[in-house]
C-alpha cells in the first residue's frame, strides 16, 4: 500500500477525488492502493531553548550566545493528533512506500522532512512534483513520479534556513530584549528590510527642497526645451531670465530632426515578486493579499498554476501547449477575443523571454492552466478576479509582438541658444495594447507626445512664447508595498532594467514565498504601519535600528546568504559552512552587544493594547486573542518562533458569503471552531453556521445554512 502525505486537508481531498479514495477515517483516508493522510502545515518545529537546558526558560545575557551542538525537534502541541496519525501510518506494516505531495517547494520538502525523519520512518519515498492542481496535472504527476532523494539538497536548504533564523532570531531577540528591558523581535530578514524603510525615511525627513529653472520655447505642435552639455537644469533664477529674454521674438532654426524606429520590449511572465507588485500598483492591495488571492487561485479554484515561484521562465515542453492556453482564455474569459486572435493570427512570440530551461529550477511562471475555459461560470470574490485578470493579460501579452514607434528629436537654434523636442508616434501598439484593452490604459509620467509638424533640417519657425519654468527638487518617495518588493528582491539596490533585476534574484531579502510574510509581520510588532498605499517606520522601529548591531541591518549581508541557500539547493554549497558562518555572525554581535554601552533611546509604550479584553486563546498557541483594526490576532507574533494565527476582517471567503464577524462571533469560534451569523449576499438575508478550519498556517472557512432562524438584531 503507497501512503500519500500532503501539507493540507483541502489538497488531501482533491488528490483523493483525482484517485477514487473514498474510505474517510479519523485524519486519513483510504482505498484498496492508496491511504492519504495530511500534515496541517508544519507538525514539527525547532524546539524552544529550554529543551536544550532549563535555565534558557530565564532570559539572562550571560546565556548568549545560545548554539545548540545539534538541534532539537518538537511536535507543535495543537496539531500533535495528526503527526501521530501521520507518525503511526508511515510506520504502519501496509504501508510500503511514501509519497510526498506537500507543496512542490523548499518549504513543503521542510514540512515532509522533518515529519519523516521524527517519526524515525526508512521507508522509500517518492515525490509528487506539479505545478498546477487540475486532475489532469496530479493524473499525470502520479504517472511521473520522482525520487524523493533528488530534492535532499532542498530539504537541506530549507533546514539551513529554519536553523540559522532560529540563531539569529533567538539570540539577538534575547539580547536587545534584556539589555533595553523590552520585547524588541528582530530576525535576520525582517530586521534588514526594516532597515531599507527607515532609511528611506530618514532620507525624505532630512531633504531640503532646492528650486530649479528650465527654458521652455512653446512651437505649436510641440514644445521645446533649452539645454547645454550639462542638461537642462538652470540653478539661477537671474541666468535663466536672461536666456529666455534674449531668445523671445528670435526665429528658430531646425538644426537637427531625425526620426528613427525604436521597440518597448514586452514584459516576462509573473513570477509572486512581480504579481504582488503589479497587485499592489493596480488595486492597491497588500503583498499577502495577493499572496492569498493568488494561492486560491490555485488551489481551490484551479485556474491557475503554483504561485510561490521564482522563476518568470517557461519550459520548452510547454510551448505546444501555448495556442491551448490561448483558446481555453478566448472561451473562458470575457473581452479577450480580440486580443487572442490577434496573438493566433500572427506567429506565437514564444521566444527566449519565454521559453528558458535553464532559469526554471522547482516551478515555471505564473500562467493560468487550461480550467480558465470555464472561468466564465465561475463567481469569483473580487481580489481573485483582480489577480487572475492580471495573471490573464500578461500571458497573452507576452506572446504578443514588441511595441514599435518611431522616435523624432528636433533641435533648434535661438540665436545661441539650443532647445531640443523629442515625439513619439506608435506604429505597432503590439503588446501594449493588450494590457490596454485587458486591464485600462496607465498613463505614464513620462509620456511623450506626437510631433507631427512638417520639418526638414534648416527650416525656421517663430516660437509662440518662450518661458522660464520653475520647478523644485523631490524628495525620496515613501516605499510602497510594491517598491519595496522591488528593493527586498534586489537588497536595496536600485536596479531598473526587468533583465538585470532577474539576475539579482539570488542575492535579494527572503524568497517571493516570505516577502509577504515578514512585511506583515513588522507591521504587527509595530515597527512599520500603512499610511494608505505607502509603508512608514514607527517610532519604535526607528529606535530599533538606530540600537542594534550594524551587521543585523546591512541588506547586503542577508542578500548574500539568501544566495547561499540557492547554492545549497542546487549542490553548489555546504549547509554545514553556511551555519558555522551564521555562527560566527551571532557570536559577534553578541559580543559587541554585550561590551557596548546603552543607547540614550525611548520606545513608545504598548500599554494601551494591553488594557483591551482578550477575545479568547488562540487555537494553535494558547496565547491570548485581540481585535485590531482589520484582523483578530493572537499576540503570539511576538514570541519566537512567532505564532502567526489571525481571522482577517476582509478575508475573501468571508466577503464571498457577505459574513462580517462580531467580537461574540470570533470568541464563539475560538471556543467551538462554529459560529451562527447573519449573511448579507446579493439583497439577501440568510442565517449561516460558519466553521473554522486552522491548518496550522491558514486559517480557511466553510459554510451551511443554520438550522434554525437567528434571532432579530433589536
Amino acid at each position: 500500500m503507497k501512503l500519500i502525505v500532503t501539507e493540507k486537508p483541502s489538497v488531501a481531498k482533491d488528490i483523493a477525488r483525482v484517485l477514487n479514495i473514498k474510505g474517510s477515517r479519523d485524519g486519513y483516508m483510504e482505498s484498496r492502493d492508496y491511504i492519504i493522510t495530511w500534515c496541517v502545515g508544519h507538525l514539527i518545529q525547532l524546539a524552544y531553548p529550554e529543551e536544550y537546558d532549563q535555565k534558557y526558560k530565564s532570559w539572562n545575557i550571560n546565556d548568549l550566545p545560545i548554539f545548540p551542538r545539534q538541534f532539537k525537534y518538537m511536535v507543535n502541541q495543537t496539531t500533535q493528533k495528526q503527526y501521530e496519525t501521520v507518525k503511526s501510518l508511515m510506520l504502519d506494516d501496509r504501508t510500503d512506500e511514501v509519497i510526498c505531495a506537500t507543496d512542490a517547494g523548499r518549504e513543503g520538502q521542510l514540512i515532509f522532512g522533518y515529519v519523516y525523519i521524527n517519526a524515525g520512518c526508512k521507508k522509500p519515498v517518492k515525490r509528487l512534483w506539479i505545478s498546477s492542481m487540475t486532475d489532469e496535472a496530479i493524473l499525470e504527476g502520479f504517472r511521473d513520479l520522482k525520487d524523493n532523494k533528488e530534492y535532499f539538497s532542498l530539504y537541506q536548504s530549507a533546514k539551513a534556513r529554519s536553523e540559522a533564523d532560529w540563531l539569529v532570531g533567538i539570540n539577538a531577540t534575547r539580547l536587545f530584549t534584556v539589555k533595553y528591558n523590552r520585547m524588541l523581535t528582530i530576525g535576520r530578514v525582517q530586521t534588514p528590510t526594516l532597515s531599507l524603510i527607515v532609511q528611506r525615511q530618514k532620507e525624505i525627513d532630512q531633504f531640503v527642497s532646492q528650486p530649479f529653472y528650465e527654458i521652455a520655447a512653446d512651437c505649436g505642435m510641440f514644445t521645446a526645451t533649452w539645454f547645454n552639455k550639462n542638461g537642462t537644469r538652470i540653478d539661477e533664477l537671474e541666468k535663466a531670465e536672461d536666456i529666455a529674454a534674449r531668445c523671445r521674438g528670435k526665429e528658430a532654426t531646425v538644426t537637427k530632426l531625425q526620426t528613427k524606429r525604436a521597440t518597448v520590449e514586452r514584459p516576462l511572465l509573473y513570477d509572486l515578486t512581480e504579481l504582488q507588485r503589479d497587485g499592489n500598483r493596480r488595486y492597491g492591495y497588500s503583498a499577502e493579499q495577493t499572496l492569498d488571492a493568488a494561492q486560491n487561485l490555485y488551489e481551490k479554484y484551479k485556474l491557475a498554476t503554483y504561485p510561490r515561484t521564482d522563476s518568470r521562465y517557461l519550459t520548452k515542453d510547454m510551448k505546444p501547449k501555448l495556442a491551448g492556453l490561448l483558446q481555453n482564455i478566448k472561451d473562458g474569459w470575457k473581452g479577450s477575443e480580440y486580443c487572442v486572435d490577434k496573438v493566433l493570427g500572427q506567429k506565437i512570440n514564444a521566444d527566449k523571454r519565454v521559453i528558458d530551461d535553464s532559469k526554471v529550477t522547482d516551478h515555471h511562471a505564473i500562467i493560468v492552466t487550461p480550467n480558465i475555459r470555464g472561468a466564465a461560470g465561475m463567481k469569483l470574490p473580487e481580489r481573485e478576479h483582480n489577480i487572475l485578470k492580471l495573471i490573464v493579460a500578461r500571458f497573452i501579452a507576452v506572446l504578443d509582438r514588441k511595441q514599435e514607434y518611431d522616435q523624432t528629436d528636433i533641435e533648434l537654434k535661438i540665436e545661441n541658444d539650443k532647445f531640443k523636442a523629442r515625439g513619439k508616434k506608435v506604429v505597432i501598439p503590439g503588446w501594449k495594447e493588450v494590457e490596454d484593452i485587458m486591464l485600462g490604459k496607465v498613463k505614464e509620467d513620462s509620456e511623450e507626445g506626437e510631433i507631427t509638424v512638417n520639418l526638414a533640417e534648416g527650416d525656421t519657425l517663430m516660437p509662440n512664447e518662450v518661458k522660464v519654468v520653475t520647478k523644485k527638487t523631490s524628495p525620496p518617495k515613501p516605499y510602497t508595498e510594491a517598491t519595496l518588493l522591488t528593493a527586498m528582491e534586489t537588497a536595496g539596490k536600485q536596479i531598473e532594467d526587468e533583465r538585470l533585476r532577474e539576475e539579482m534574484k539570488s542575492i535579494g531579502l527572503g524568497t517571493p514565498a516570505t516577502r509577504a510574510g515578514i512585511i506583515e509581520k513588522l507591521i504587527s510588532v509595530g515597527y512599520i504601519k500603512r499610511n494608505k498605499k505607502n509603508l512608514v517606520p514607527t517610532q519604535n522601529g526607528i529606535q530599533l535600528i538606530e540600537i542594534v548591531h550594524e551587521k543585523l541591518k546591512k541588506p547586503d549581508l542577508t542578500g548574500e546568504w539568501e544566495s547561499q541557500l540557492g547554492k545549497i539547493a542546487k549542490k553548489e554549497a555546504s549547509s554545514k559552512d553556511f551555519i558555522v558562518d551564521i555562527m560566527k555572525y551571532v557570536a559577534e554581535i553578541t559580543r559587541d552587544a554585550k561590551t557596548n554601552t546603552i543607547k540614550n533611546v525611548s520606545f513608545e509604550s504598548s500599554s494601551a493594547k494591553s488594557r483591551k479584553e482578550p477575545i479568547g486563546l488562540c487555537p494553535r498557541c494558547g496565547r491570548e486573542v485581540y481585535e485590531s483594526k482589520n484582523s483578530f490576532f493572537c499576540t503570539g507574533y511576538k514570541n519566537f518562533p512567532p505564532c502567526r494565527f489571525s481571522i482577517w476582517k476582509e478575508d475573501s471567503a468571508l466577503k464571498e458569503k457577505g459574513v462580517a464577524f462580531s467580537k461574540s462571533n470570533v470568541s464563539e469560534l475560538l471556543k467551538t471552531g462554529q459560529t451562527k451569523v447573519k449573511s448579507q449576499n446579493d439583497g439577501q438575508e440568510k442565517a449561516l453556521l460558519v466553521k473554522m478550519t486552522d491548518s496550522g498556517y491558514r486559517v480557511e472557512f466553510s459554510f451551511e445554512s443554520a438550522e434554525e432562524q437567528l434571532p432579530q438584531t433589536p
